[in-house]
Formats: C-alpha cells, structure tokens, sequence
C-alpha cells in the first residue's frame, strides 16, 4: 500500500517534490494545503488529491506529512503532524531559531515518527564522489573543507524581489539561514564532523532590506582539527561555484558555472589528486541542480517508512546546520567568535 502524503506549502519547491513523489510508486498525494486557495487546488490538480483550507482537515488521512513553507511557519506544521504520529518531512531550513527546530526534533525523537530534512545536496553526483574519497582514506586525513559558491539570488539586483518570500519583510530570513543550510550540511556531512567555533561576516546589498544578508564569509574550527571556509553571494553577477577539501595526502573538489545551468549548485567537474597519481584526475559530470537528487531524497524518505529504517538525512541535521547558522549572524553581528562546544 502507498504511503499517503500531504504537501503542506504548494510554492516553488513543492513542484519538485511533487514531480518526485508522482514518480514513486510507493508514494501518493492525496492533499495539498496552502494559505493560497487556487495555488493548492492547482497543485492537487496536477499532482493528486485534493485541495484543503488547513492541514487538521485532512491529517487523520495521511501517512506522512511534506512541510514546504517558508521557514517561519515550519514548526506550526511539523509539530501538528508529529503530534498525531505523522512522519514528516522538512524543507531547509528546519525553522529560523535553533530554539524551534531542536523543538521539531525532540519532538519526533519522542514519538518515534520519521523525520527527514531537506538537504538534497548529500543526494547529488558530485557531493557524493567528494564524501566518498573522503571516506576512502585516499586523501589522507582532511584537514580543511572550502565552499566558494557565487551567483544571483533572491535581491541579487539590490531590490526586493516581487512575489519571492525571501525578500517579504515578514518572511524572510536571510541567505545565511535559508541557503548556506545546505553548504553547512555538506560541510558536516562530507567531514563527518561538528562545528566548535564559527566567526562570520554577512552583508546586505538590498537597499530596502539592510538587515537581509545575502552575502556571507565564515571561518569555521571542527571538533576534531579541520577548518572550514565558506564565501557565499546572492549578489554576483557571474555564477560559479567550487566545493572540496584538502588531504595530508591529496585534494579533491567539485566545480561548476552557470553556463547552461545554475551557477551556485552546477556541478560540471569532479577533480582529485593524490601522492599516488602522477597527473590529476577529472571526471565530467552532467550534475545539474534538476528533479534528479529530489527523487533520490523522496525515495530514500518513503522507503525509511516503509522498512522503519532512519534515512540518511534526519531532522537533528536539520537543528545542528541551524545551530551553525544562527552562529554566523551572532558572530557578525558582535565582531566576535561565537563557541558552539
């Protein structure tokens, strides 16, 4: 029997999930909730089941629940869904405190539900070649992680962006919270690491906004030796992208642009040398940001609840990636290191 889901929150992200769940053939929409009627019904027209005015409505029904809207009213949704023993599943960010979405988590951890992130990067070709030469030992021990990603985001022209809650001065969160969630994720993922101390300088270049970063330079300190960089934009007009670490016996890293494609998440290359090769390798990747990783995430998530297995994403990655995030806005906003553990 399919495992029956509601799409809570139809915006632009839930057309992904919703290409991905049609595809599964253990999956089914039967509902979709929005604030906006029409977009719901729309949504259900194309994806399946029907529209509801509110997630109580059709909640007794469901198996699983896909919280898809903007950050600020994640924690209403997942903890309705959970506490009637719904799993769940989360879009990034997991809330915009720390102090919300380790109340997600805890929450889940007490009823024993599934309760997954977002973070469909991990799912990526490239992401997934760098965590696996990690993993290997080729490159020795890692002693640093860098992101470089730049192009244009929400307010990359200096402007509120009409229709995009990401610029909607009661939605949004900044760059920092809602984007670089995936590239600390990452971090932590392909390190298999926890951060101990981040210092972070973000910026706004929306003259509306000023209190809206979407640009970020972090230096991070992990448990167990490693340094991190991250140097992130919203507000380039070149799109690129460069993600890989460094080894005491090797060096390994995904690039891409945005010819063709999105140049902050374009994967086109995957790079790796060792004391052990004479000359580097290069792997061409087709790795673009598509449906591809959604539907590897969206299987990964029903089959969890299908074998009651944990998938490979939880909702704690979700609190401690905003843990790190909540970090670089303190540690920017003070002039100071912020000290996690």
């Amino acid at each position: 029997m399919a495992v029956k889901v509601v799409v809570v929150g139809t915006g632009g992200i839930a057309k992904r999930h919703g290409e991905a769940l049609v595809e599964n053939e253990n999956a089914e929409i039967i509902g979709a909730v929005d604030v906006d009627a029409a977009k719901a019904e729309a949504y259900a027209a194309k994806h399946g089941g029907k529209s509801y005015p509110s997630l109580f409505e059709c909640l007794s029904d469901a198996d699983a629940i896909y919280v898809l809207t903007p950050p600020s009213f994640r924690r209403q949704y997942a903890i309705e869904a959970i506490a009637a023993g719904k799993h769940v599943f989360c879009e990034k960010p997991l809330a915009i405190v720390p102090e919300d979405g380790k109340t997600i988590a805890e929450t889940a951890q007490k009823k024993g539900v599934i309760a997954m992130m977002g973070f469909n990067q991990r799912y990526r070709t490239g992401y997934r070649r760098l965590k696996n030469v990690v993993a290997s030992g080729e490159l020795g021990e890692v002693y640093h992680f860098w992101c470089h990603r730049f192009g244009m985001g929400a307010g990359g022209n200096g402007q509120v962006q009409s229709g995009n809650w990401r610029t909607n001065v009661d939605l949004c969160c900044g760059m920092t919270i809602e984007s670089l969630s995936h590239d600390i994720d990452l971090m932590r993922w392909i390190l298999g690491d926890e951060a101990v101390t981040v210092t972070g300088h973000v910026h706004s270049t929306v003259v509306d906004l000023p209190d809206f970063d979407n640009n970020a330079q972090v230096l991070i300190k992990m448990k167990k030796g490693a340094s991190a960089v991250i140097n992130a934009s919203w507000s380039s007009r070149i799109g690129v992208n460069s993600r890989g670490v460094l080894g005491k016996k090797g060096t390994a890293f995904v690039e891409g642009t945005d010819v063709g494609n999105n140049g902050i998440w374009c994967s086109t290359r995957f790079h790796v040398k060792t004391d052990d090769d004479e000359y580097e390798r290069v792997e061409m990747l087709h790795d673009n940001l598509d449906v591809i990783s959604y539907k590897a995430e969206t299987n990964d998530f029903i089959d969890a609840i299908i074998s009651g297995r944990q998938p490979l994403v939880s909702i704690w990655d979700g609190y401690e990636t905003l843990r790190i995030s909540q970090a670089i806005l303190e540690s920017s906003k003070k002039g100071e290191s912020v000290h996690l553990r």
